[in-house]
């Protein structure tokens, strides 16, 4: 009868083994899925008077994950820095083609076709049909820098939308991870492994890992600990929930203190949203706004102020060529509202062309200083000085991106 049951229980053991076996190929397409072992042992022997111990057989002990907590660590250390410089090279790359540079909807082109216009003006600025295309073509550049500065507003709202998104997201997997661990607490207190459950809940911490740089603490007596910056996300059965500042410039507890942000997706929003290059801040929308409204202000004072100095066709002196309107866009965005005066609008004859008030309808001197203008007070310089740091960000954040990427590709494949 002992021979019998042996041979059993080395059944039962095989029995065993080919369904921790099939449940492994089943999940082989499983996101976060760690393969399972048997951990199998001789059973009890059994002990005869006279004889000594006889062996009983063998038995399927423990079900065990070949999995290294090492590699999770490194892996959720690193997926937070990836997190972080994707977001601001798909960012900074969705700047550099609103800027639109080198092409032809690009501001050097409209600052080209307006001084060419000008230039064709000079040559007989008493014909209105060369006074027109000067009309025409300084709208069209205003309505270019009023684009591109609506266009960023858009981004930066879009931005906002995004960290609301990610902020809802955290308090959800917390929640989540907090459910998973009370059920894993439950089914370990035999001493067993809950593997499965194990599985998900290193899903859910890798996705969070991503957001925000999280640090994962698990006690010998299983209390499963998730925090960022050293506070508590996750106390095991206890969950703290984040929220945005209402100014959106910082992560913060629900009792209002800050989050200490290292790294991750949303810490890359946040950079992007509020960074205003200011005592070396991160240089985000903010500083390229700023950056685009100096254009705007630097180019239309120094147009404006030569063209005062001349006269229209009928010998009135000249006013402000650009104006900045009041439509309702945020407050300090120059750039949003910059356009041509109306009374040049309705007239292009109150352009001020002629350097003189008893000067011919064919003088063109102040005309010809606010074309010298571009080489004095080069708007393209300022333009370019705006895309070099833009191309040198960007490079930046192309190469940090692929860096981590390269990382975290090697701990994937040792995972």
């Amino acid at each position: 009868m002992l021979g019998f049951n042996t041979a059993v229980k080395g059944l039962l053991a095989s029995q065993q083994s080919l369904y921790i076996v099939n449940h492994n190929i089943s999940n082989i397409n499983t996101k976060g899925y760690s393969r399972q072992q048997g951990i199998q042992r001789a059973s009890t022997p059994f002990q005869i008077a006279g004889v000594g111990v006889l062996g009983t057989g063998t038995e399927i002990q423990d079900i065990t994950r070949l999995r290294d907590s090492y590699i999770d660590f490194k892996y959720w250390n690193e997926n937070a820095p990836m997190g972080e410089w994707l977001v601001k090279r798909e960012s900074l790359e969705e700047l550099e083609n609103l800027f639109g540079e080198p092409s032809n909807n690009s501001f050097r082109r409209y600052l080209d076709d307006f001084y060419l216009a000008l230039d064709n003006m000079s040559k007989n600025p008493s014909d209105p049909s060369f006074r027109e295309p000067v009309k025409e073509n300084a709208l069209a550049l205003t309505k270019h820098i009023n684009e591109t500065a609506k266009r960023l507003q858009d981004m930066q709202r879009e931005q906002e939308f995004s960290m609301g998104t990610m902020e809802r997201r955290i308090n959800d997997l917390a929640i989540q991870i907090t459910s998973l661990n009370k059920q894993i607490y439950a089914t370990e207190l035999d001493g067993r492994k809950a593997n499965d459950l194990r599985d998900r809940r290193e899903v859910l911490v890798d996705e969070l890992s991503e957001i925000v740089d999280i640090r994962v603490d698990e006690s010998t007596d299983g209390k499963y600990v998730v925090s960022i910056g050293g506070v508590s996300l996750v106390d095991h059965s206890n969950t703290f929930t984040v929220k945005l500042a209402e100014d959106r410039s910082r992560l913060e507890w629900s009792n209002g203190s800050k989050v200490a942000l290292n790294s991750g997706r949303l810490k890359g929003l946040l950079d992007i949203y509020n960074g205003d290059g200011v005592d070396n801040a991160y240089r985000g929308i903010p500083y390229y706004m700023a950056r685009l409204n100096g254009f705007a202000e630097e180019f239309a004072d120094n147009f404006n102020a030569q063209h005062r100095q001349g006269y229209t066709l009928d010998g009135v002196g000249g006013e402000d060529f650009f104006v900045f309107t009041d439509d309702g866009s945020p407050e300090g965005s120059s750039a949003a509202i910059i356009t041509v005066n109306q009374n040049i609008l309705e007239n292009p004859e109150n352009i001020a062309a002629a350097g003189g008030q008893s000067g011919s309808a064919e003088d063109a001197n102040n005309l010809l200083d606010m074309i010298a203008l571009r080489d004095e007070n080069s708007p393209d310089d300022y333009i370019k000085s705006i895309l070099s740091n833009l191309a040198v960000d960007s490079l930046q954040s192309r190469r940090m991106n692929d860096t981590q990427d390269v990382v975290l590709r090697n701990i994937q494949s040792k995972r």
